[in-house]
């Protein structure tokens, strides 16, 4: 059990409070399946459910909000009177099934329910949706596949990787059903994706290709086919699939990674956005709140799976910047005219917030949603509740938030205003009567510049974690200290466009920093010199998490944290986290 104060629980509390817990929401969800409301257009609604149960059920399993297991416990219920007789969850009719985005919404449904399931007390309850799901993935397994309707024609938008990112519950239905058929069925999609025309994991496998330079560069489906690689790596124990998803990832990070955590600034797809971030001619949407979350939620996923904290510390730079500054904690209407809890892309070079609505379909003839509305709390929740990590020799401690944790014998509290310092104070409150291990990650932005004592006495740092074994008693202490000095990076800029290498991000600790128009000047170049200090400013203007004057010899520009800026959703804040300098 984890009880945080901070940051992360806040943010988790707010979509909670604002957007879970609303009962008319989960119920037009539902309803997209009582008729084929996706015919009209061949779209997506059928996603929005999945989704949001998916998300809820890791928010529930921070916060133990019983009115809001109660809620998704109805809504669950609500949903299983949606299947049809054949046993499918579809919002496509049978006419025009297998289409556009069917297997997307029928993959949704999967990873909704067994969320859910994993979070649900009622044992009949929990027979009655794995008896349902068997039905609804039976019926596809039926449909599709060899010598049937293939992979590849169940849609007409990236190489179907979008119908093959099913693979991910349908291996997960395997290791809870035994099914051989669907592992089967899944060792199909995998040979599709390794062989077929998509061939995304081959690419990643021969590690001479970037991911924008796939033969599908959609960023959010791509991400999702090699979640579901992962979980085969799970069930074969094949080293192959964990180090084709290992270099998928690397190459990602080194060439797709913008300054705020996401990737993709043409659109929604990988273009290069190491380099193509502060290219001012891409004025289109991009930074998309759905990259953001799958690209959390992979980095998590290895994460679990090497012990290597690189990925955490991925998790941590996406969340404190392009993730929470996507959540519309103002409220204010969407440039479509309504509040949606997230906001769907983000600004990097001078721009607003709100350029428009990710996944935008309508659910009744007056009431609107979107996919990274749907897919938000996801994000949100993962934060605080993958904050500690239990192991066979103790625990690991990869993000830091002042508040209480108990887990694996120890009660732990944790007094800090990490992320806006370095200073990290961990009291052990009950330990385990027992040789036990803490490791403390060491964020790469303190690499070789962190200090670790327990009870006074300096203790050593090796692999991105401070590990620390011995008989724990109450009343030890453990002082974590690290160096959150403001950095600047250098842009990387395009090939031939001169322009696009003349800025700079300033980073403090895990946040980028921006300017914010509500500041005063934005979008003119600032004089940058080596000669480089922060102050701490006077925040009261308006609601942010950290102020500060960025002094360059003579000059000067107010900042703030990322994700406190452009919170307007309109051009009085503009924002920009990346700043053009003379």
């Amino acid at each position: 059990m984890t009880d945080f104060r901070g940051i992360t629980d806040r943010y988790a509390r707010f979509v909670e409070a604002k957007q879970l817990l609303n009962r008319e929401d989960w119920h037009l969800l539902v309803q997209q399946f009582k008729s084929a409301s996706d015919d009209c257009d061949n779209g997506w609604r059928c996603e929005y459910f999945g989704k949001m149960m998916r998300g809820a059920s890791v928010t529930y399993s921070y916060t133990k909000n019983e009115q809001l297991y109660t809620l998704l416990t109805d809504a669950a219920k609500e949903m299983l009177q949606t299947q049809d007789e054949r046993g499918r969850f579809s919002t496509y009719s049978i006419a025009n099934e297998f289409n556009g985005w069917d297997m997307w919404g029928r993959k949704y449904v999967l990873l909704g329910f067994l969320y859910y399931y994993d979070i649900c007390r009622d044992e009949q309850l929990k027979k009655q949706i794995i008896a349902a799901l068997e039905k609804h993935l039976d019926y596809i397994v039926e449909h599709v596949g060899r010598n049937k309707k293939e992979i590849y024609e169940t849609s007409d938008a990236w190489k179907c990787v979008n119908s093959a990112s099913i693979l991910e519950p349908t291996l997960l239905m395997y290791r809870k059903t035994g099914k051989q058929s669907y592992l089967t069925f899944s060792e199909y999609i995998i040979d599709y994706l390794w062989n077929g025309e998509a061939c995304i994991f081959r690419c990643a496998y021969e590690n001479r290709l970037d991911p924008f330079e796939y033969p599908v560069t959609k960023a959010y489906e791509v991400m999702s086919c090699f979640e579901g690689l992962l979980v085969y790596y799970e069930i074969t124990h094949e080293e192959k699939y964990l180090n084709t998803v290992i270099r998928f990832a690397d190459r990602l990070i080194n060439s797709e990674i913008t300054v705020i955590g996401d990737a993709g600034c043409f659109e929604e797809s990988f273009n290069n956005a190491a380099k193509t971030q502060t290219d001012t001619d891409l004025t289109c949407i991009k930074q998309e709140t759905c990259v953001t979350v799958t690209y959390m939620e992979l980095c998590h996923h290895l994460l679990l799976l090497t012990d290597n904290s690189k990925y955490a510390d991925e998790m941590e730079r996406s969340a404190y910047n392009a993730l929470y500054g996507a959540v519309n904690t103002l409220e204010c209407k969407s440039v479509r005219g309504e509040v949606f809890t997230f906001d769907s892309y983000s600004p990097l070079t001078l721009d607003r917030r709100n350029r428009d609505v990710g996944g935008y379909k309508n659910i009744t003839d007056s009431r609107h949603y979107g996919c990274c509305v749907a897919i938000g709390a996801h994000g949100t929740g993962m934060m605080p509740l993958y904050a500690v990590r239990e192991h066979n020799r103790g625990i690991t401690l990869d993000f830091y938030e002042i508040g209480r944790i108990c887990t694996a014998g120890f009660e732990i509290g944790v007094d800090t205003a990490y992320p806006l310092c370095g200073a990290i104070r961990i009291s052990i409150l009950k330990a385990p009567n027992m040789q036990s291990e803490i490791k403390l990650r060491i964020p790469i932005f303190s690499e070789n510049r962190a200090a670790v004592s327990v009870n006074g006495h300096e203790t050593e740092i090796s692999n991105g974690y401070a590990v620390i074994s011995r008989q724990w008693r109450a009343g030890d202490t453990v002082e974590l200290t690290l160096d959150t000095s403001p950095r600047v990076i250098k842009a990387i800029g395009v090939a031939g466009k001169p322009k696009t290498k003349n800025f700079i991000a300033i980073l403090y600790g895990p946040l980028c920093l921006a300017r914010d128009k509500r500041l005063g000047e934005v979008g003119t170049p600032i004089r940058y010199c080596k000669d480089f200090k922060l102050e701490t400013a006077d925040a009261s203007a308006f609601p942010c998490e950290l102020m500060v004057t960025a002094k360059f010899g003579r000059n000067s520009v107010t900042l703030i944290d990322y994700m406190s800026a452009g919170r307007t959703l309109d051009d009085n804040s503009l924002t920009e986290a990346w700043l053009p300098v003379k």
